[in-house]
């Protein structure tokens, strides 16, 4: 009888632990894929950063924090952290009122809508390098149905190379840098859209039915219903967005490789010529963890916004 009793009791504790270890075993997986794949890089990374680190060189000696002060008083690199700062604030603010645009426009109940929706959605989900390469035919020089277009319309009397012509400048920025701004833009908006979309689309009826009765017009409701009531998805997907640009590569590379002259030149392309043409390892990976700290920031203010909001 006692054996049985203690047979029981020992049964018990096990399931108790097993129970109390069971959510563990099952995040083990995800967060070993995790510690793998993303926090063991960042780490490694940011390591690197600390030494002398060539790849053609057999010592790698540590040097503290000189990799870090050499690009912060290099005037190229402070030229081209600007223009990674200008590409991801401008493609954001940008594509952010385009997507709210056109989720104004297709959140309306049409037979149609659907087609719509389907085709704005597609600069979303077409693969980036076959974006960048048609957008680099519609700014050739020689090719440009573009220039055809502005030629026949008299905006310009001889084709421009929107990737090349440096002496063509808007708001101090040239050329090339708003022509793959606008490719930027073109292929971000759409998530925009459907982040908004949703947004609207939560917003209950009945309180535009309540407004329109007030003598709200459309402007008013957009003003003081519309807009609140989005605020927490445009700070979502402002913050992402953000972050997402600082480190984005493809487009700039595909279409210019920086140039011409650091015009379109960002920090993921200053971090890859670094490490894998000259082979300065810790040198790239100092830039890497200078755009990590910037983008950190944007995410700690994200998580206080979020924090703020739910209480």
């Amino acid at each position: 009888m006692q054996e049985s009793s203690n047979l029981k009791r020992l049964r018990f504790k096990f399931q108790l632990s097993f129970d109390q270890a069971f959510p563990y075993l099952m995040v083990a997986p995800t967060v070993a894929v995790i510690g793998t794949l993303i926090i063991y890089p960042i780490i490694t990374g940011i390591r690197l950063s600390f030494y002398d680190y060539t790849l053609v060189m057999p010592v790698k000696p540590y040097i503290g924090f000189r990799n870090y002060l050499n690009l912060l008083s290099d005037l190229r690199f402070l030229f081209i952290l600007g223009n990674t700062v200008l590409f991801a604030v401008l493609s954001v603010a940008i594509s952010a009122g385009i997507g709210l645009l056109v989720a104004l426009f297709l959140n309306r109940s049409s037979k149609v809508i659907g087609i719509y929706r389907s085709i704005g959605f597609l600069p979303w989900i077409t693969p980036m390098i076959v974006i960048a390469y048609v957008w680099v035919w519609m700014f050739s020089k020689s090719f440009s149905p573009l220039n055809t277009v502005l030629m026949k319309l008299r905006i310009i009397d001889a084709p421009v190379a929107f990737l090349g012509a440096l002496n063509i400048k808007f708001l101090g920025l040239s050329l090339p840098f708003w022509s793959v701004l606008t490719v930027r833009v073109w292929f971000s908006f759409p998530f925009k859209t459907i982040m908004f979309l949703a947004g609207l689309q939560s917003i209950p009826q009945t309180i535009y039915d309540a407004a329109r009765v007030d003598g709200a017009n459309k402007l008013q409701q957009f003003r003081h219903i519309t807009l609140p009531a989005l605020m927490p998805v445009v700070f979502v997907v402002v913050a992402l967005s953000t972050i997402w640009n600082l480190s984005h590569f493809p487009t700039n590379y595909l279409m210019t490789s920086g140039g011409p002259q650091d015009s379109t030149n960002v920090i993921p392309i200053f971090i890859y010529n670094r490490a894998f043409i000259h082979y300065k390892m810790g040198l790239a990976s100092a830039a890497g963890v200078i755009i990590l700290i910037l983008a950190g920031v944007i995410g700690y203010i994200y998580m206080k916004y979020m924090s703020r909001g739910e209480e």
